[in-house]
């Protein structure tokens, strides 16, 4: 159950493309949607009990480029602790570089650095403190007890959506640069009978 943890082997591409608000807290549900509920950087997914709550982060700081605060492009929904130790630091940006050629954890819940850029997320990020590798590791054995038993109740429990998907089509941004995008958040998705119950 290591999948769990597997990090995307091509650059994410956005989905959506809102703008205009004047807050950056307006865009969670969009951002929620946009990265699958879960911390694009550690993987921490929402529906997981020792994940802390998330938050959105910009990829180029405040304090380097103020213009950048609401700017769609520039926003990333990681979980606290990411968020905590990121601060002002550079990263590579998950849009531009494929995390999974950086990064690959193993059935132990050990992280290994593939490349600079993989050097870089674990030097800032700390993904390899004992307690960050105990905890996925918890989860990757926890994960394999479910699936080995065969319970789908737990399985979705784990790897399921959350259930208060965001109706994207209501929100109504001041403006929207990529609106097909609405059609193909997972709400739609669900409401179309497409989701699958787990991922």
């Amino acid at each position: 159950m290591v999948d769990a943890f597997e990090y995307p082997q091509t650059p994410h591409v956005r989905r959506h493309g809102p703008d205009g608000y004047t807050t950056y807290e307006s865009y969670r549900p969009w951002l929620r949607d946009e990265f699958c509920f879960r911390c694009v950087l550690c993987m921490h997914r929402e529906r997981w009990p020792t994940t802390s709550e998330f938050e959105i982060d910009h990829l180029i700081p405040v304090s380097d480029r103020s213009d950048l605060k609401c700017r769609y492009g520039n926003l990333l929904y990681v979980c606290r602790r990411c968020n905590s130790l990121k601060t002002d630091l550079r990263i590579p940006d998950p849009c531009s570089i494929a995390y999974g050629e950086c990064l690959h954890i193993s059935e132990d819940g050990a992280i290994e650095a593939l490349n600079e850029e993989g050097r870089t997320l674990v030097r800032t990020l700390q993904l390899d403190r004992p307690e960050r590798v105990r905890q996925r590791r918890m989860i990757i054995e926890v994960l394999s007890v479910v699936e080995e038993t065969g319970d789908t109740q737990r399985q979705n429990d784990w790897l399921g959506f959350p259930e208060d998907l965001e109706d994207l089509a209501r929100l109504n941004p001041p403006s929207n640069e990529r609106p097909m995008g609405i059609e193909e958040s997972f709400f739609a998705r669900r409401r179309r009978g497409e989701l699958p119950e787990t991922y």
